[in-house]
């Protein structure tokens, strides 16, 4: 088994709270994906995002908080890029080490997804299927549930998100493989606890709820 480590950002209002439910708790993408919980992948997007996140809260006059949580892998990431005779023997893909061939393969994926949901394939006209993803993070859905892909446990990728102008690495993990979650804890504050119970049946087809409270209403007259 092989352990990879996602962040997420949570925001609020007020008093912190005592509980926050893992899947309530997903990265705000500009263009979320549906039937996954999206959070910050990797060293360096994960201080940009905590960053970026601080600055929005700022602006919004919200609080924040980070959830740090596990992902377990049955195979061992693929430790040089991804060629699509190699995908059937893991269950993480990361976009950002693929090959021109594998890039071509998750083009055709993707726009097959979009054609059977009756959706536009305009994007993939003119850019290779990471560079799509990275302008319209929701193609994610599309290309986990292919029946190629179905076994992913994690996708990483670039992508565009709501907190920040600038795109930042991201992992999603696919509802269907919940259980692959192991744990949450909450970083900067210990006594919060998290919940990692599965999202309802209801939102498994649906993007998930971002992690954004709503904005402060004014304060009434005195």
């Amino acid at each position: 088994m092989h352990i990879i480590e996602l962040s997420t950002v949570a925001f609020y209002e007020g008093h912190t709270p005592r509980t926050l439910a893992l899947h309530e708790c997903s990265l705000p993408l500009a263009d979320p994906v549906p039937g996954a919980l999206s959070a910050l992948y990797g060293t360096k997007s994960k201080p940009e995002g905590f960053m970026a996140a601080r600055a929005y809260a700022d602006r919004h006059r919200l609080q924040f908080t980070v959830i740090d949580f596990l992902v377990a892998l049955e195979h061992k990431p693929n430790a040089s890029v991804m060629k699509p005779d190699e995908l059937p023997d893991h269950d993480f893909l990361s976009l950002l080490r693929i090959s021109g061939s594998m890039s071509d393969q998750l083009g055709q994926w993707l726009r097959a997804g979009l054609e059977e949901a009756g959706q536009s394939t305009v994007l993939l006209d003119s850019l290779k299927a990471e560079h799509a993803v990275l302008q319209q993070p929701s193609l994610i859905g599309a290309l986990i549930d292919r029946p190629a892909c179905r076994h992913l446990k994690l996708v990483a990728f670039p992508g565009m998100t709501s907190i920040s102008d600038r795109p930042l690495n991201v992992g999603s993990v696919p509802f269907r493989h919940w259980s692959a979650i192991q744990e949450a804890t909450c970083r900067l504050d210990p006594t919060v606890r998290v919940t990692i119970d599965a999202p309802p049946l209801q939102t498994a087809t649906k993007a998930p709820k971002a992690a954004l409270a709503k904005r402060p209403s004014k304060p009434k007259a005195g």
